[in-house]
């Protein structure tokens, strides 16, 4: 997974757009999405995509499960702040 500077990001990407940021196929952005429970969802236009939040967040879970394995799930990585 690249980086993805996201101050000069559009406020809305498609599917497509997402897929061709995160260098991936349609199939492996869906597993993404599901098993980080974020969906897509539609614009003012009908077109499904991202938000710029929700892209944000999807792209942190994928480059971190890719770059520390998926053991480092974001369900196990956090920590209790109040341990």
């Amino acid at each position: 997974m690249k980086y993805i500077d996201y101050h000069n990001m559009k406020e809305f990407c498609t599917i497509a757009e997402v897929c061709h940021l995160f260098e991936m196929d349609k199939k492996e952005l869906q597993y993404y999405s599901e098993k980080y429970k974020i969906p897509p969802e539609q614009n003012q236009d009908g077109v499904y995509g991202f938000r710029k939040v929700k892209f944000c967040k999807l792209h942190n879970f994928i480059y971190k499960e890719q770059k520390y394995g998926a053991s480092s799930a974001p369900q196990t990585q956090r920590k209790d702040p109040w341990a």
